[in-house]
Parts: C-alpha cells; sequence; structure tokens
C-alpha cells in the first residue's frame, strides 16, 4: 500500500516538473551567463557585477562602465563611480574644489601656513574671505573689493575690510575723484585714472613727497622768469635793424643761456630767429652796398 502511494507521488511530482518552463530560461535572462539572482544588471548582457555597489558596472566598455571600480562613488560628469566628496558630481581626482566650499584646493594650500594648515578634504576648514570672493584673505590685495587695494587703505587709513569705508569718503562725505581721459570725473576707483582728492594731498603732504610739493612754487617761479626774459628778447629781435646790433643782442642770449637764466629751448628758438634775422640783414646790406657802388660809377 505504501510503495503503491509512493509511486503515485512521484508520477505526479515528474508530470509537474514536465509542466515548469525551463529552468535556465528563467536564470539567465540577457544570456550573459549569469544566473538573474546573481546578476546586478539581469537585462544588460555586457555587465553583470557591480563591486562597490555604487550602480556602475565593474565591466569595462559599457555606458556604465565603473571607472573605480573598488571605490564606492557617484560621479558622473568625466568619470563614473569615484569618489565625489562634494557632490557636484566631479570626481575628486579632477574637482579643483574637492570639498566644495568655495575655494579651490590650490588656494587653500596656498594660505595655510606653518601654524595654519588647511584641509582641502574638510568643508569646515578654510581660510577666511572677508569679501567672499573666493580668494582668501591672506592672498587677496583688495579684502573688502572696494576697488582700492589694501596698501593703499592701510596708507591712506581707511578701512580695508570695510567696503564702505574708503580714502574717498574717510573724512565724512565725498572729498575725492579719479579723472579717466576720455570719460571724465567719477568717484568710483580707477587704475589709470588721476586722483585729485584730499586723502592724497594728506597723505603725500605727511610722507617723502612733502618735499617736491613744497617745491612746486619755486619751479613755477624759475619757469616764469626765464619766460619773461624769451618774450623780452624776441621782441628786441623784431626791432633789431643792424648786424652790429644783433651781435651785441646774440652775446646777451648767449650769457642768459650759460647762467640758465632762460630755458635750453628757448635759446634755440632765439638761436633760430637770430640765424634768420642775420642772413636777411646781410643781404639787405649785400643789396645796398651793391647799389651805392653802382651810384658812384
Amino acid at each position: 500500500m505504501h510503495q503503491r502511494a509512493a509511486r503515485i507521488f512521484l508520477l505526479l511530482l515528474a508530470l509537474l516538473l514536465l509542466t515548469l518552463p525551463s529552468a535556465q530560461a528563467q536564470e539567465d535572462s540577457d544570456g550573459d551567463g549569469v544566473n538573474d539572482s546573481d546578476d546586478a544588471y539581469p537585462d544588460n548582457p555586457d555587465a553583470w557585477s557591480d563591486s562597490d555597489g555604487d550602480g556602475y558596472a565593474d565591466q569595462p566598455n559599457t555606458n556604465i562602465s565603473d571607472d573605480c571600480p573598488n571605490t564606492y562613488g557617484l560621479s558622473k560628469r568625466y568619470m563614473y563611480g569615484c569618489k565625489d566628496m562634494d557632490r557636484d558630481w566631479v570626481p575628486d581626482l579632477l574637482d579643483d574644489d574637492i570639498d566644495g566650499d568655495g575655494i579651490t584646493n590650490n588656494l587653500e594650500l596656498a594660505a595655510s601656513n606653518a601654524l595654519m594648515q588647511y584641509d582641502i578634504f574638510d568643508i569646515d576648514s578654510f581660510p577666511p574671505d572677508s569679501d567672499f570672493d573666493t580668494i582668501p584673505d591672506v592672498l587677496d590685495d583688495d579684502d573688502d573689493n572696494d576697488g582700492w587695494t589694501d596698501e593703499v587703505e592701510l596708507e591712506r587709513g581707511s578701512d580695508p575690510f570695510d567696503e564702505y569705508d574708503t580714502p574717498f569718503n574717510m573724512y565724512g562725505g565725498n572729498s575725492g575723484w579719479f579723472f579717466v581721459v576720455g570719460e571724465g570725473f567719477t568717484t568710483e576707483h580707477q587704475e589709470s585714472g588721476i586722483e585729485l582728492s584730499a586723502s592724497w594731498v594728506l597723505s603725500a603732504l605727511s610722507s617723502e613727497l612733502i618735499i617736491p610739493i613744497g617745491l612746486v612754487p619755486l619751479y613755477i617761479a624759475i619757469w616764469v622768469f626765464r619766460h619773461r626774459n624769451f618774450v623780452r628778447f624776441d621782441a628786441e629781435l623784431e626791432s633789431i635793424d643792424t648786424l652790429e646790433d644783433l651781435k651785441v643782442l646774440e652775446e646777451r642770449i648767449n650769457e642768459y643761456l650759460r647762467r640758465r637764466r632762460i630755458h635750453t629751448y628757448h635759446g634755440l628758438i632765439l638761436r633760430n630767429v637770430v640765424e634768420g634775422l642775420e642772413d636777411r640783414l646781410d643781404s639787405e646790406w649785400s643789396e645796398n652796398y651793391s647799389r651805392d657802388s653802382d651810384s658812384e660809377e
């Protein structure tokens, strides 16, 4: 009785197995030779494993291949599946700001010193940047980004960390301008402009520039004195009508030139006038002499 029941059970089991689809067809849907249960990509015949579990395949030369197959990573720009600390999709290997703190790796390292080392892998480790222009203060020529360099602001007495405090308003209100050729006057800082301000004057008076500035009136007086001598000689030359008088005046001009009572360029101008006048008077004398000789004959 028991043997008969066992035979019937085996017969039914055999019939059941014959009605099931092929096991092989169920286990390898994409035909890549890896069972679906072991295949990370059961519908992709070119990929079947993901060792680091980041969603990118270990197999090369596919559109989902992992460029860093042994390291978990989510980068998807330039390289797939590599470490991307700041989640900007650029792998740390190619990212110029690995921690995403807004300051590049090179500038963080350049701002470091023996007492303070900034970590390019730590978003909370970054050098001070007062004006948020991504250039650390220690490397920034203009920490408050107001257009005035820190060096000039420190020299003039304004705050290099306050964008609203500049050499033009440090005395209350606006006290200066820049003149730019072709554009005119402006209160905005202009590297190529000529500065006219109370700040510049006071700074000059308190520095080594005070000596040449103090000599300006003397330079003006000397220029006026020499110019007057030139004008006087020029007027006298217009009234000269004989070679003898011209020779006397020429000697006076040479004497003034030697004693620097007229400018060198004034002397050159007067010399040209003397030579021209000398040629004219000599020509007139020759004509008069020839005329007199003819009349005597």
